[in-house]
């Protein structure tokens, strides 16, 4: 499924902790951790000149949502102005990377609150 998703309220669902953010529990939390990434100026300007290419990956875990990829995006989404971001929840066999824990398990597909 695809959607269009209000960048605030990605801001306030969970993520997953990482070694680098372990006492980060909301998306939020880890955004200033991810525009020191290596790679974020170069990934600004591609979406400043381009549009944002990728989708961010939403899932569900025992009811709540998570963002499971895509922390980078949001980082410069907000930078940029952008208010609204596009989304995914594709199937775990669709998923192109089979080997992220995030896809396996009891994670469900993202079905935002009508």
């Amino acid at each position: 499924m695809l959607g269009i998703i209000p960048i605030a309220d990605v801001l306030d669902m969970l993520t997953p902790d990482d070694d680098d953010t372990p006492d980060c529990l909301v998306v939020r939390d880890v955004l200033d951790h991810k525009r020191r990434s290596p790679h974020y100026a170069g990934l600004l300007d591609e979406i400043r000149k381009d549009g944002m290419a990728l989708p961010v990956m939403i899932r569900t875990f025992e009811g709540q949502p998570w963002l499971v990829d895509g922390h980078h995006r949001v980082a410069a989404a907000l930078d940029l102005g952008i208010t609204n971001l596009v989304w995914s929840d594709l199937p775990m066999e669709l998923e192109d990377r089979p080997f992220n824990p995030m896809m396996r398990g009891n994670w469900g597909p993202y079905r935002p609150a009508a």
